[in-house]
């Protein structure tokens, strides 16, 4: 009951206490995500971005809608590109901005519901959730969306804390104007930036229809005003996003999950991937599917365990109602899809971490007033020690290392045969700035046969064996294998751990030797 009693005491009003936390959580997520930002070189998708920026207006527009992606957040990185000369790190700040005050607005949430302490324990796993750093120094989109809809989530809740206020007239004083304009600008705008928020739509409306149905339960003569409020804000949100969903399902000739053949087929092992990276602190390599050493294991545990104390404590509300639909709509849809074409990955219900973060803080919060700030430290000293990692383990492949060897070594005349049919992308994009390309002195394939016509007119080859993406990786023996025509390599160059040159000398100089 004193939990409970609580719940419903906390308000709006922030003290400075409140506002000098809220700007710790947002500069613990940015400092976080900002150390060795460039530790990590480009994956295949990082690669697509800086070569979708570079093009024109049109041409990025194009190729956004043609991939299945919208290209809101291309363009914004293509504006800032305007103001940024050096390096390619500068692509991947904005995920780190949009990663803390990810943290900031959790922290916001779980301080309403539950109170400060709820909201210290919310951001900080928000903060440092491993996976969530992890994209926060990623040029690519999810940190944004994941900003948006929990912009949306906080205003969703507010709706569920007061429904009456939620009914009213938007003209009228007194109404719930924060709540439903968050609601509808965080919906919109997430809808807007990725494909991947869509199924926000589907958890976002059961939860309204949950308040609508306590409004009907109680008789209560507001009922038809909120239903009026929530056919409105799904109008809004329709007009807002369906002409470019639209266009996507034009220019993909209405095959929208095609070309996801790359992705793992559902197992166990995929499932407890996506749910400790996800939910229970751990980290994940990028281009294979399988978690990575922790540094703290007993984490994972008492965050699952905390998530299940707060849901039962707000179990008969409908904040937690909410809360819980947040956590399950999205990874049980794409489930269920993946029982007929595999589409479950950390980084497709990265969002769904938002809710369940609240959630863990709301039962930490349980705790006895005077354990809590042991717990809190502890939780931070943990999360620190367990982000350890992050900075050292190699998740992506080192195409930077292999793309500096070739543009050192190669010359006129050479091949370089890639096994991995996106390699050239990666080597082109990924090239020491400053050198001569590498396609300027030979010509980079990933047709076989191609390179060995060029080898039989006497030309060194360079095969490169390694991925760009996940998916299946060919073992180097198989590789090795694939190239016994070319008799064995005379250089063999180990570039970290995913990648693997070979250089194999012309026929004459084979001879020679």
């Amino acid at each position: 009951m004193a939990a409970d009693r609580t719940i419903r005491t906390c308000n709006e009003i922030w003290s400075k206490g409140d506002i000098a936390w809220l700007a710790a959580i947002l500069l613990l997520g940015l400092l976080v995500r900002l150390f060795r930002i460039d530790h990590q070189p480009f994956w295949l998708d990082e690669a697509l971005t800086s070569q979708r920026i570079h093009l024109g207006v049109n041409g990025l527009i194009s190729d956004s809608f043609t991939n299945r992606h919208m290209p809101t957040y291309f363009l914004l990185l293509q504006l800032i590109s305007q103001f940024a000369h050096s390096g390619d790190a500068w692509l991947r700040i904005p995920s780190a901005l949009f990663g803390a005050m990810s943290a900031g607005v959790v922290f916001a949430m779980a301080r309403r519901i539950g109170g400060r302490s709820a909201g210290l324990v919310a951001g900080l796993l928000m903060a440092l959730s491993p996976l969530q750093v992890q994209y926060g120094q990623e040029a690519r989109s999810y940190t944004l969306v994941t900003l948006l809809i929990a912009v949306a989530l906080w205003g969703l809740l507010r709706l569920a804390q007061d429904p009456a206020r939620a009914s009213l007239d938007l003209r009228q004083q007194g109404a719930e104007r924060w709540g439903w304009g968050s609601y509808v600008l965080g919906s919109i705008g997430a809808l807007d930036v990725l494909g991947d928020a869509a199924p926000w739509l589907l958890a976002s409306n059961l939860s309204l229809l949950l308040v609508w149905y306590r409004l009907h339960a109680s008789a209560s003569p507001l009922r038809d005003a909120f239903r009026r409020n929530w056919l409105l804000s799904a109008a809004a949100i329709t007009l807002c996003c369906v002409p470019f969903y639209g266009e996507i399902l034009t220019a993909s000739r209405g095959h929208m999950l095609q070309n996801f053949n790359w992705i793992p087929e559902l197992s166990w092992q995929h499932l407890w991937v996506v749910t400790g990276s996800v939910y229970l602190m751990r980290m994940t390599a990028v281009v294979k599917f399988d978690l990575l050493h922790t540094a703290v294991p007993v984490l994972g545990a008492m965050v699952a365990l905390a998530a299940c104390a707060g849901l039962f404590r707000v179990r008969h509300r409908l904040e937690g109602r909410v809360l819980l639909l947040g956590v399950l709509v999205l990874p049980v849809l794409i489930l269920s899809i993946s029982l007929f074409k595999s589409m479950l990955l950390p980084r497709y219900i990265l969002w769904s971490a938002v809710p369940f973060f609240v959630l863990v803080g709301l039962g930490v919060a349980a705790l006895p007033r005077r354990t809590l700030p042991v717990a809190i430290t502890a939780l931070f000293l943990m999360g620190a020690v367990n982000l350890g990692p992050v900075y050292r383990v190699e998740t992506k492949p080192r195409w930077d290392m292999a793309a500096a060897t070739l543009a050192a070594n190669v010359r006129p005349g050479d091949t370089v045969f890639t096994a991995d049919p996106n390699a050239p992308t990666m080597l082109a994009v990924l090239q020491p700035r400053n050198s001569t390309p590498i396609q300027a002195n030979a010509v980079v394939t990933s047709q076989l046969d191609q390179a060995m016509a060029r080898w039989k007119q006497g030309g060194r080859i360079w095969a490169v064996n390694g991925r760009s993406a996940l998916g299946e990786r060919e073992e180097l023996a198989a590789f090795k294998s694939r190239m016994a025509a070319l008799g064995s390599p005379a250089v063999e160059i180990p570039q970290g751990k995913e990648i693997t040159i070979l250089m194999f000398p012309a026929p004459e100089d084979a001879v020679a030797n």
